[in-house]
């Protein structure tokens, strides 16, 4: 059986490792340093759920977000934002912006792969 595919999209080398690391003998992973890179390669393929981080330099997850629900291919696949925010009040923006879910950072493996089946049935 396929493993399923998952986006891990950050700036930040060493969560896109991390999240890789904990993922890799359940899922089949595709780490990307930037939105544009990420988007550019859900232009020719399919992924079955998108961890995003919230804040990066170039294009934030929300402009990410914002293009992924605009794209026909994309717009149902689930998006958890990856996030260091603690505030109740930002948490809920992301979850009224579209996102499907969210995980703190720093990310607990445990309740990422319990995020991730919630959302891959």
């Amino acid at each position: 059986m396929e493993k399923k595919k998952i986006m891990v999209v950050d700036d930040q080398s060493s969560i896109c490792m991390s999240v890789a690391g904990i993922l890799k003998s359940e899922y089949s992973v595709f780490p990307f340093p930037s939105g544009k890179e990420a988007l550019d390669f859900l232009k020719t393929n399919a992924i079955d759920l998108i961890l995003l981080d919230y804040e990066m330099p170039e294009m934030t997850g929300y402009e990410v977000l914002l293009n992924i629900r605009m794209n026909q291919l994309t717009k149902e696949t689930p998006v958890l934002f990856l996030t260091g925010a603690t505030n109740e009040r930002m948490k809920q923006e992301m979850l009224g912006r579209g996102a499907n879910d969210y995980i703190c950072k720093p990310i607990n493996p445990d309740e990422l792969k319990q995020c991730i089946k919630k959302h891959l049935p």
